[in-house]
């Protein structure tokens, strides 16, 4: 984690789309739905609800995409903040396609790694007391 004040950029470049040939098509195709999954899979929303509010707005789904898109990199440990550049005068599928492949990473990272200082867990299965049939 970084200091305080200290920005942690992303891993990702912006025009990597080679990295995820998939995941790029689907934004290209449907950015409302891509930001829908970016959101559910981070936790910053629901996936139909997300995409609904991205396609109702219309010509606002720059700024609404922009803030999803930076909960969800919040939500994986990224503080970089995204510039208007990126979301509104750049391709936004692009730059959704980086912040997935960057959530992408490090939640794979995390799922390697574990918890810090965990304990494997310790089921405890008791059985049901035994039933006796009387005549």
């Amino acid at each position: 984690m970084a200091a305080l004040g200290q920005v942690t950029p992303m891993n990702n470049t912006l025009f990597g789309c080679t990295e995820d040939c998939g995941d790029c098509v689907h934004a290209a195709c449907c950015q409302p739905c891509h930001l829908g999954t970016i959101a559910q899979r981070t936790g910053t929303g629901d996936c139909y609800g997300t995409c609904f509010v991205a396609w109702l707005i219309g010509p606002f789904y720059p700024c609404y995409a922009k803030g999803i898109l930076q909960n969800a990199l919040y939500r994986v440990g990224v503080n970089q903040p995204i510039g208007c550049f990126e979301c509104c005068l750049c391709n936004a599928a692009c730059l959704q396609c980086q912040v997935s492949r960057e959530v992408n990473d490090r939640q794979a990272a995390a799922a390697v790694a574990g918890p810090a200082g965990s304990q494997p867990q310790v089921i405890v299965v008791q059985a049901p007391p035994a039933q006796v049939a009387y005549k």
